[in-house]
């Protein structure tokens, strides 16, 4: 029994991760899925265990049984399982993350340690959406904006470290760090609670920073569990759209 638990959970080292991406393309943005415990044959054996059923190998009968759970929501068999993913993020696009509760996470502190000079720098300003208070729509352009935006940042910064360097405690300081300020956390998961976060962050309507971590996710994910990931796609995936960010 040890032994069979042991080869169901892979745990990768630093040096040969499962996969790492860069969301937002600016060469600090990171996702890397570090661990994963569970396979599509746990999800199936999980639905079979109230008729006293198990099943040594996936076949199509659990593929077709993984399709009904997932197309009528049966969800506890999808909770026997687990990912961590390591994530590097802007500080508003962790915000919105950690409203998903259902989950364990673990941040880096700037109590505990200087903030890096890591910043994200949106490629294109989008509108205010005209209808949704939420949402943006178009994009643009324009070096004046760049500049101001940049310019906050440098005056934030450089006080930050001025407050430091006159002894100021970094758990007063870090209060000038802006929410573009990158930060780094530990997300863990089961397919049940990962399948919501993408219900809810995939969707056309949501920020389009935190779609690209999303579409990650989806990516990281789906080669480890590609039957329930792929009837999630079939059953429930929203409609997405090409995001500029």
């Amino acid at each position: 029994m040890q032994k069979e638990k042991l080869e169901q959970e892979v745990y990768v080292p630093a040096s040969d991760r499962i996969g790492q991406l860069d969301p937002l393309s600016d060469g600090i943005s990171s996702l890397e899925l570090i661990r994963v415990s569970g396979s599509d044959l746990d999800v199936a054996n999980a639905a079979r265990v109230s008729y006293g059923k198990v099943s040594t190998e996936i076949s199509e009968r659990d593929k077709k049984l993984i399709s009904f759970l997932m197309k009528h929501k049966h969800t506890s068999p999808f909770e026997h399982n687990q990912l961590s993913f390591r994530i590097k993020a802007p500080i508003f696009v962790v915000r919105q993350w950690m409203r998903h509760r259902m989950n364990s996470y673990n941040e880096i502190s700037y109590r505990y340690v200087k903030a890096p000079v890591e910043f994200y720098i949106p490629g294109k300003w989008r509108g205010q959406h005209k209808t949704n208070r939420q949402c943006s729509e178009g994009t643009f352009q324009s070096a004046e904006l760049d500049a101001k935006y940049r310019a906050a940042i440098d005056m934030a910064y450089k006080s930050y470290e001025e407050l430091l360097e006159a002894g100021v405690a970094r758990e007063i300081a870090r209060g000038l760090l802006p929410v573009c300020t990158y930060t780094e956390f530990i997300f863990t998961c089961n397919l049940h609670s990962l399948v919501h976060f993408l219900n809810l962050r995939i969707k056309v309507d949501a920020q389009p920073e935190i779609r690209k971590y999303a579409q990650g996710l989806l990516e990281l994910a789906e080669p480890h569990f590609p039957v329930s990931l792929g009837k999630w796609k079939e059953h429930w995936m929203p409609k997405t759209e090409e995001i500029t960010v």
